[in-house]
């Protein structure tokens, strides 16, 4: 059995990750730091916490859903809040 756990970073090597675990096709994959935005369309939104600021990949988790055609996604949400579409505030899990 082939079992990887990774942090996704909110997106911040989307597309390597992607590309990863589609190729590797582990039998159980862990992420966390995946952002679940499914009330918007962008590919990109802003977390940001006073100076804190960082792109966020909007929906991640249908991202590598995607990558995983043959799997059962389940997405457990350890926090939730809003990440902003310029001065848009979006709901994110």
């Amino acid at each position: 059995m082939r079992i990887i756990c990774l942090n996704g970073w909110g997106g911040k090597l989307h597309a390597e990750l992607v590309a990863y675990v589609g190729a590797e096709q582990p039998d159980v994959l862990c992420l966390q730091e995946v952002v679940h935005s499914p009330q918007t369309d962008q590919e990109w939104l802003t977390y940001r916490d006073g100076d804190h600021v960082l792109p966020q990949r909007a929906n991640f988790f249908s991202d590598v859903c995607k990558a995983l055609p043959d799997h059962v996604a389940t997405f457990c949400p350890a926090a939730q809040g809003v990440l902003w579409d310029g001065d848009v505030a979006i709901p994110s899990q």
